[in-house]
């Protein structure tokens, strides 16, 4: 039972897109906290957090699907075709795994460019199960100090920052004009409304 509620604890973090504090602090809490052994608690808590991000990605793409107008789905869309181009999905995998900071507003853009499901799903167990190993082997204890004291720290006001970072961050993505940027060398943004005729580089 205490490792479903891992699972659900991990999901949870994981379908949040904005930081709260690392995953892998709450896996070695409830390590040490409930005396699970290691191996099993670093896959549970990999699956959970696999199937919270999967859940934040398909979120994304619907949502994606009925906010964004053509203009920025089409420049999302490029973007992923060259990332796809230039990396191949090993490349684009690699970097859901590594999930750099911030992860959420990684894995809502990817959300936003469509990438495969499947992909996601692989990437971030094997990422996390990666990642889980390192961290939580060897910092269960003071991690589980460290999780109190962030704990404890959390409030409104650091909630509040969090959002606005993570909208600023994905209004930055989704206004970057990535043809502009690849092709021309040029930063451009496109802070207007966009329509449905409105295609990436327009004028």
């Amino acid at each position: 039972m205490t490792y479903l509620v891992l699972a659900a604890i991990a999901a949870g973090f994981a379908l949040i897109p904005f930081p709260i504090f690392p995953s892998w602090i709450v896996v070695a809490y409830m390590v040490v906290q409930y005396d699970l052994r290691l191996v099993p608690a670093i896959l549970v808590g990999a699956v959970g957090t696999m199937v919270g991000r999967v859940g934040l990605v398909a979120i994304s793409r619907v949502a994606g699907e009925r906010i964004l107008g053509r203009w920025s789905r089409g420049n999302l869309e490029y973007l992923h075709g060259k990332l796809e181009n230039a990396a191949g999905n090993l490349g684009v995998g690699v970097l859901l795994a590594a999930s750099p900071p911030p992860g959420g507003v990684l894995f809502v853009v990817a959300g936003l460019m469509r990438v495969e499901l499947w992909l996601v799903a692989v990437s971030v167990f094997l990422g996390r199960t990666i990642g889980y190993t390192i961290t939580v082997g060897g910092a269960s204890i003071a991690a589980a100090a460290l999780a109190n004291q962030l704990r404890d720290a959390i409030g409104p006001w650091s909630v509040a920052v969090a959002v606005s970072i993570v909208v600023g961050l994905l209004l930055l993505v989704i206004r970057l004009d990535y043809r502009a940027l690849l092709e021309d060398h040029r930063l451009r943004w496109n802070m207007r409304r966009t329509h449905d005729h409105d295609m990436p580089g327009g004028a």
